[in-house]
């Protein structure tokens, strides 16, 4: 590769955003995760976790549990109501209030027939699920206290709720209270909160306190069976296997501890027994979910954990905004960095210094010699968070929409003089999912999922204003709900990727009625794609799939290159083990051959060989300026397969070219996402 200039930012904090709840769905694997902003993130697990889309959060909804019914999204909260969302256009689709207050939790019967929700003010509220919509059923006789945390029993008869100093059994089909046990109090005058509670296949109650107990209790004869004081403070959550032989639980005190059940020898009854302790988090854990030995861990720190043991496996996804969460201007040297409710745009200076992504003999990141300028901070009406943005190549046309309104704004600096002007283009939405400016700068696509299809709209872009040229309705035969949009470098050819795994291409260029647009479609892979580029002067389609799979498709010729098929034959199985999805591709604009692809943490840079030897390759990695691995030198492994890794990075957002000599790298600094967290919970330990 040639030498290039590289800019690293590391001057992007966004805010650390804390988990609150989350729910897995095992048909699906789709696992939904709600931050402390009420956004809620979809991730699909079905391979390598990546997040597949997002539900922008407002200050007015709160969500305080959320549940999968299906493949249908469900979540309520201090509004006092129960809440369905649409996963098509990612918004709330309906809403039905509930009787007793604020709503805490809620929990669906086996049968997927009846929803319960426990209130602030002591009622169980029951809908029935139908297939559209939830109907109100009838509320249970008022209980003393909030109901904290709901469960139904394997039969779908009974109810069992946690609240302050009491787990209670109700009959699902009265509605009285069957059984109210008592939980223990180390100190008379101070509460134990009953904080989170499941039931086993046998209809044994677990339940986790505010006193560290995690206690089991009989709903039959409505008493303890046994309790282990397992943590220093509050439990927060549990989790139960899949095969219900092992129990996870943590909380305030965030050490992760299992319980294993063992048969007794002379008893058909089983016992708990404490096992192993994983120290997965610094701060509060909220929410656990295991999913076939795989333990999905989140909580105050805001990062996803996944863990397995044995072997043990830890990886963690930080908190960061879905990808893309940074915009390159190329031709004012400019960036604009996404924050949660506004936007700014940084100008970078010239700088000196030069590298290449496979020196060995300096380090490969350099400082900037001249600090970056901020021009602009540009914030959101009323705060509300961003959806999606865009900006122009020459950063002079911003744009930016929020659930309810999309801005257009003009900027320029003349003479040191910043200028920010509204827009009077009256875009046709309110609300758009996806916004992409062409490589050109002449277009701006917008993307909205409606259930029937996406509606593209193509509009030119004059000097201080937009043109609408047409839109086309994509159909759900050939993509239904877009995920990924990506234009070609020459900007006739405009590709979409949805979340049922399907591709489409579109030529765009010289159009004149866009809804005559014909779609280019690509095999349906299993996986979904989770990034892909197309090369500038062989217009090939370049497609990475969340179980690593890369692809190569001529959009000209309309097929597989040759390449296409060696990369899957060729690739070892360290790269498929990978923890991370890629989520960006670029290309040297030098060296057509070499592909340049980016995860949380590794840049890879892969030279395509049409006719590699038949010897296996082997990964080469190149860590400090030294390459390890198997291979002898970098020779011998470039002639087998150019891939090589070079690993450096924590949290690695954006990997760009800003021209043909320079490339722009930023990075989150990791302290910055805890550093203004709150406390954590002081204990003593050996040595410390």
């Amino acid at each position: 590769m040639s030498s290039y200039t590289i800019h690293d930012v590391k001057f992007y904090n966004p805010e650390p955003r804390s988990v609150t709840c989350m729910s897995h769905e095992p048909v699906t694997k789709k696992l939904a995760i709600v931050r402390n902003d009420n956004s809620i993130e979809i991730w699909n697990i079905t391979s390598t976790p990546f997040v597949e889309c997002t539900i922008a959060g407002c200050t007015e909804n709160s969500v305080e549990s959320i549940l999968w019914i299906g493949s249908r999204l469900f979540s309520t909260g201090l509004h006092g109501a129960v809440v369905e969302y649409d996963l098509t256009t990612l918004r709330a689709k309906y809403s039905i209030m509930v009787i007793g207050g604020a709503a805490w939790c809620m929990d669906v019967n086996p049968e997927k027939s009846r929803l319960a929700v426990g209130t602030e003010d002591g009622y169980i509220n029951t809908f029935a699920v139908q297939e559209e919509k939830l109907i109100y059923e009838r509320i249970f006789d008022k209980q003393k206290g909030r109901i904290l945390c709901i469960k139904w029993d394997k039969t779908g008869e009974m109810l069992y709720t946690g609240s302050t100093d009491t787990v209670r059994v109700w009959s699902a089909v009265s509605g009285h209270a069957i059984h109210k046990m008592t939980t223990f109090r180390s100190n008379n005058k101070k509460e134990t909160i009953i904080w989170c509670l499941v039931v086993t296949n046998d209809n044994v109650i677990v339940t986790g306190d505010s006193q560290g107990f995690l206690c089991f209790w009989d709903p039959h004869m409505g008493v303890m069976i046994e309790s282990h004081e397992s943590h220093a403070a509050d439990i927060l959550a549990i989790a139960l296997s899949h095969d219900e032989n092992v129990m996870y639980c943590a909380g305030v005190d965030p050490i992760v501890k299992t319980f294993g059940k063992l048969k007794q020898k002379y008893s058909d009854r089983s016992q708990w027994v404490k096992g192993i302790e994983r120290r997965l988090h610094i701060h509060d854990v909220r929410a656990l979910v295991e999913s076939k030995g795989k333990l999905y861990s989140a909580g105050v720190d805001g990062y996803l954990t996944v863990s397995s043991y044995p072997p043990k496996v830890i990886v963690k996804y930080p908190p960061l905004f879905q990808p893309p969460c940074v915009a390159i201007c190329p031709k004012s040297r400019c960036i604009l960095l996404r924050y949660l409710n506004f936007l700014e745009l940084w100008r970078l200076n010239p700088n000196t210094k030069h590298d290449s992504l496979e020196s060995s003999s300096a380090s490969m990141l350099d400082a900037l010699d001249d600090t970056p300028i901020k021009l602009l901070r540009l914030e959101t009406k009323g705060g509300e968070n961003i959806i999606s943005y865009a900006i122009n190549k020459d950063s002079k046309t911003i744009v930016y929409s929020t659930d309810t309104h999309v801005r257009v704004f003009n900027f320029d600096v003349v003479e040191g003089d910043v200028q920010l002007s509204r827009n009077d283009t009256d875009l046709p939405m309110k609300r758009i999912q996806k916004l992409l400016f062409s490589p050109n700068g002449k277009l701006l696509v917008t993307v909205n999922n409606d259930g029937d299809g996406n509606t593209v709209t193509l509009f030119k872009v004059d000097k201080k204003s937009l043109r609408k040229i047409g839109s086309f309705q994509t159909t759900n035969e050939s993509i239904s709900n877009v995920g990924l949009v990506c234009f070609s470098p020459d900007s006739k050819y405009l590709a979409l990727a949805d979340l049922e795994q399907r591709i489409a291409v579109y030529f765009i260029g010289k159009v004149v009625d866009p809804e005559s647009l014909q779609a280019q479609t690509l095999p349906k892979y299993e996986y979904p794609p989770t990034a892909m580029a197309v090369q500038k002067k062989t217009l090939n389609l370049i497609v990475v799939y969340s179980d690593h799979t890369i692809v190569e498709y001529n959009i000209p010729n309309a097929k597989f290159t040759i390449i296409s098929d060696n990369l899957r034959k060729n690739l070892k199985k360290q790269w498929f083990a990978r923890q991370y999805p890629i989520i960006n591709i670029m290309f040297d604009p030098h060296e057509e051959d070499i592909i340049i692809m980016q995860d949380e943490s590794c840049i890879y840079v892969v030279e395509k060989i049409s006719e590699p030897e038949q010897k296996k390759p082997k990964l080469a990695m190149c860590k400090k300026g030294k390459f390890t691995g198997k291979t002898s030198s970098p020779a011998s492994w470039q002639t087998n397969y150019g891939f090589r890794i070079i690993k450096k990075y924590k949290h690695l957002v954006s990997l760009n070219w800003l021209n043909d000599k320079e490339l722009v790298m930023v990075e989150v600094n990791p302290t910055s996402l805890t550093k203004n967290l709150p406390p954590t919970l002081k204990q003593k330990f050996f040595g410390v």
